[in-house]
């Protein structure tokens, strides 16, 4: 039996940093332990390549599909009047998010012991009771929109929701889910069928990060105003995903045994979107200090004659990369001999880099921005001035410490956890002082400024440099992450049975 298996869904080992960092850390500063990772993956044709060294203590990697066709069988028992009563409330709740009765919808489509189906996917799909449960749902919230659009959205929405209920989930002693959404569902299913703790730790909040997605996704048919009328909001169903969305996330924070998260912002966040207050715990990210405050011989050198500006990251919407680069513009008609340096993957969404690419050219900044594409980021860190974040959402970025490690002060966007890191969280760590500046997020103009203010006044980029070398030595040491977890991870895995009253949830 594992001891710990996490839930990943588009993170670790497919994409580098970030959680899939934090993931990395935990399973090779545990050797003792012996993890299992479930990856979630829209379909098996996605192109995916390992961005990481699998640790010898990883001993099972298994890949689910959600949108892949599976031939269900029909159930063999259970009543079907008696499960549509208990799945409806679930399914209702769901869009219209909320998260309510998930134990009596587990119970009717996988029964307590996760034996045979009262319901199947046809039946959930195909049959009089969902066509019951389609219309009701359809006349009393959705009427305002074409039936058909309606019809094949409330299809493509259940399909996932099925194949979780029936997956097949590798028996560990502990599991861990790293997000909400389809990850944590699947959590919580495997939490009631093997009678085991559910851990789950969001770093930026997955239904803030999905509503994002949704609300620019150019896949979700967006139904045009009827004549006469003005379009408001994102339109039916987009709607109707970030609802989805919203009520998967619920149920993952009632199901979830104990629930961790990097900051206090997080925390209040999550209890407004349903989390219980009293199993919510914060732990902070931390990095190698050690390693990453002693550059490797074949790091490169700060250059006197150039200003270098680095970005460590994915090129992805959710960085805001364009913001970046217009910046960057803004700074070079002041600083000629200046060189921002984006160093992270640029084929995780293709289309976007083509744009920010055609952004540098229109320019005329292709002497000035480098992307480097993947590099060991340890090699570079030495070579810069500072680090620039310009992300539209974060959790607590590795990045900002691993650059404090180096000395490197930060300019970032106001998201997430980048504020307590720049200037502290509580009297004690704000007593060092600012380590960077925080600017507006997408606002090229104030993020140009922070940079050239720091620029012109080297001994105030030197004290924040010092600042957040230290601020990262006291509390983000990687550590005191791994003695956090170790304990955490023993303390669970001695509980038996579960925790938690089902009652109601």
């Amino acid at each position: 039996m594992l001891d710990v298996l996490f839930f990943c869904e588009g993170t670790y080992p497919y994409v580098s940093g970030g959680v899939s960092s934090w993931i990395h850390q935990l399973i090779t500063g545990m050797p003792d332990l012996n993890f299992g990772i479930l990856y979630l993956a829209t379909s098996e044709k996605s192109e995916r390549e390992l961005k990481y060294t699998l640790p010898p203590n990883l001993k099972t990697m298994v890949e689910f599909y959600l949108y892949d066709f599976v031939d269900f069988p029909r159930p063999t028992t259970g009543s079907q009047a008696q499960a549509w009563e208990d799945v409806g409330p679930f399914l209702r709740g769901l869009f219209a998010g909320n998260g309510v009765g998930f134990d009596k919808a587990y119970s009717a489509v996988c029964g307590e012991s996760g034996g045979l189906p009262a319901l199947s996917y046809r039946d959930l799909t195909s049959s009089k009771g969902s066509w019951d449960l389609l219309t009701d749902v359809y006349n009393k919230n959705f009427k305002q929109a074409s039936f058909s659009d309606f019809f094949w959205s409330w299809r493509y929405a259940h399909y996932p929701l099925y194949k979780l209920f029936a997956a097949d989930i590798p028996k560990a002693r502990v599991y861990h889910a790293v997000t909400t959404g389809w990850c944590g569902l699947l959590g919580a299913i495997a939490a009631r069928r093997h009678q085991r703790p559910l851990l789950l730790t969001e770093h930026g909040l997955y239904v803030n990060e999905r509503r994002i997605e949704i609300s620019q996704a150019d896949w979700i048919f967006v139904d045009a105003p009827k004549q006469g009328q003005l379009e408001i909001g994102l339109g039916t169903f987009k709607e109707l995903w970030i609802n989805l969305f919203t009520g998967l996330g619920k149920v993952t924070y009632l199901e979830a045994d104990h629930i961790f998260t990097l900051f206090e912002g997080n925390r209040k966040l999550q209890i407004e979107y349903g989390a219980p207050a009293e199993n919510i715990q914060i732990i902070p990210n931390g990095v190698h200090v050690e390693a990453l405050s002693n550059p490797p011989s074949r790091a490169l050198q700060r250059d006197s004659s150039r200003f270098r500006v680095g970005f460590v990251g994915r090129i992805v919407p959710i960085k805001d990369i364009k913001t970046l680069i217009k910046a960057a513009r803004i700074v070079a008609q002041t600083v000629p001999d200046v060189e921002f340096y984006l160093c992270g993957p640029v084929d995780e969404d293709p289309d976007y880099f083509a744009e920010c690419t055609t952004l540098v050219n229109a320019l005329g900044l292709t002497n000035i921005i480098k992307f480097t594409g993947p590099v060991d980021v340890k090699t570079y860190y030495p070579c810069f001035d500072l680090q620039v974040l310009t992300s539209i959402s974060e959790g607590q970025p590795l990045v900002i410490l691993e650059g404090f490690c180096s000395g490197l002060p930060c300019v970032a966007s106001d998201v997430g956890a980048c504020r307590e890191m720049i200037n502290g969280r509580g009297e004690e760590d704000e007593a060092l002082g600012p380590a960077g500046l925080v600017t507006w997020v997408g606002n090229p103009r104030q993020t140009a400024e922070a940079v050239l203010r720091l620029y012109r006044e080297p001994s105030l980029r030197q004290r924040m440099g010092q600042a957040g070398q230290e601020r990262v030595r006291r509390y983000y040491d990687q550590k005191q992450l791994l003695e956090s977890y170790a304990q955490i991870y023993k303390m669970a895995a001695a509980q038996s049975g579960r925790n938690r009253v089902k009652a109601g949830r």
